[in-house]
């Protein structure tokens, strides 16, 4: 492309010259013309006629561009020539004719010379492209070879190092590795070498609040651990002293027969010595009495106070945290609609649910779904804890849930007695079933108020 350019360059200059001898031949045949037809005597030679001839002339002689040097100074004695009045107009034609001739010479000569330089130059060209077709192969190679060297081979290096990052090995370049590399190649090391550091210390960062994490939730677990255990002991110990407060309140009433059929016959027994054994026997009533209302009194509590729960919130809530109890296996689904909310005691509600669910997910066995679903029925809210295991038994079905009766193996029998009475005492039931084709659903059917409705001594969440 280059040498075509460089070629079209050349031969302008030619170009324009041969355009201006030919103008130059043109002119000569005119004056040959005009002087031929003066010679004949067909035709005289006019004012007019040298007039254009001079005309002519002086075209030339402004566009001579390309012409030799002397050209213009010929062309101007033509013209003078031309002028002259007092010598015939045959005799003015022969001497510029006799005048135009050397200076076409001259032309002629110096287009041969410029032809010359343009055939010398394209030899040199000539050559030259040889020499390029020959080099350049050999720089190529060269260049591949250095490029290879320097650059390619670090690049490589680097592709090395990238698939080591991709292994989670955050190791640096060593410096003299660096500073041994082409300078191209230099800053792209010492970049990589600052991304590294800055992911030495991500994942010293990350691993540091990894470890955190698990103590934290270690730490977590073993207090929900701890505290469900304490809960399954509470519950085994207010579930004796229900069982002993019952008991007692049966046992006080006969016992207060006894003791006002003691004191009539004291007041009836006249001799000393039954007199002192009836009055023995009294006070030992009297104690026993008092003793039993202790037993009634302490098993009395106090009712939790209600809040506004959104249940949806709290089964969620619950589920992070009994999921560190539960095997790997289970799944806990939560079925709640986001808009039910109830006044409910929060705490009771969570223990309720937290018995359901251990036993939920101990039916299962080392896999299966715990599913907690909640709707709004008339009067109250319905809610459904299921699960995929072997079901209740038979008998539980049929005579209902007793403390310390359990269908499970190393069961308490306490779980569904405390849940029972945490619906008892909000006046509301609780409903056992088994689903098809295998699983149990335990249904807690508690009153509910409405949202604009709060009863004595509730409160909002």
């Amino acid at each position: 492309m280059a040498v075509s350019w460089h070629g079209r360059v050349r031969l302008e200059p030619v170009h324009v010259h041969q355009v201006e001898t030919r103008r130059l031949q043109d002119l000569g045949l005119s004056i040959e013309r005009a002087l031929l037809r003066g010679l004949r005597g067909s035709a005289p030679i006019t004012q007019s006629e040298l007039a254009g001839l001079r005309q002519e002339v002086r075209a030339i002689e402004q566009s001579a561009r390309r012409l030799h040097p002397q050209t213009p100074e010929r062309l101007r004695r033509i013209r003078d020539l031309l002028a002259g009045g007092a010598v015939e107009p045959v005799d003015l034609l022969l001497q510029a004719l006799a005048e135009l001739r050397p200076l076409l010479d001259q032309e002629w000569r110096l287009q041969d010379h410029l032809l010359a330089d343009v055939a010398a130059d394209t030899d040199t060209e000539l050559q030259l492209s040889v020499i390029l077709l020959v080099a350049l192969p050999f720089a190529g190679g060269l260049a591949l070879f250095l490029l290879r060297r320097r650059i390619k081979q670090p690049l490589d290096n680097l592709g090395d190092l990238l698939r080591r990052l991709s292994a989670r090995d955050y190791r640096p370049v060593p410096e003299a590795t660096v500073n041994g590399t082409a300078s191209l190649v230099q800053p792209v090391f010492r970049s990589y070498n600052e991304m590294v550091l800055r992911l030495q210390a991500l994942e010293a960062e990350h691993k540091g609040r990894e470890h955190t994490l698990e103590r934290e939730v270690r730490k977590a677990t073993e207090a929900l651990l701890a505290q469900s255990r304490q809960l399954a002991r509470s519950e085994r110990l207010a579930a004796v002293g229900a069982v002993s407060a019952g008991l007692a309140h049966e046992l006080r009433n006969p016992l207060a027969g006894i003791q006002m059929a003691c004191s009539k016959l004291r007041r009836a027994v006249q001799e000393t010595d039954q007199a002192v054994r009836l009055d023995a026997v009294i006070a030992e009533l009297r104690r026993l009495a008092r003793l039993l209302s202790d037993q009634v009194d302490a098993a009395r509590h106090a009712p939790e106070p209600l809040s506004r729960v959104r249940l949806k919130a709290v089964v969620e809530d619950f589920f992070a945290l009994v999921r560190y109890q539960l095997p790997e296996g289970i799944s806990l689904q939560c079925e709640v609609p986001d808009d039910l909310d109830c006044m409910l005691p929060e705490a009771g509600m969570r223990q309720a649910l937290l018995n359901l669910v251990l036993n939920a997910a101990q039916a299962s066995g080392a896999s299966g779904t715990v599913t907690v679903e909640a709707r709004r029925e008339a009067g109250g809210i319905s809610l459904r804890v299921r699960d995929d295991g072997s079901g209740f038994p038979e008998h539980m079905l049929k005579s209902g849930v007793r403390p310390f009766s359990s269908g499970r193996p190393g069961g308490t029998g306490l779980g569904l007695a405390m849940v029972r009475r945490f619906a008892q005492e909000l006046s509301g039931e609780m409903a056992l079933e088994n689903v098809a084709p295998n699983g149990a659903c335990v249904t807690l059917r508690l009153p509910c108020a409405t949202n604009n409705e709060k009863g004595e001594g509730e409160t909002d969440a």
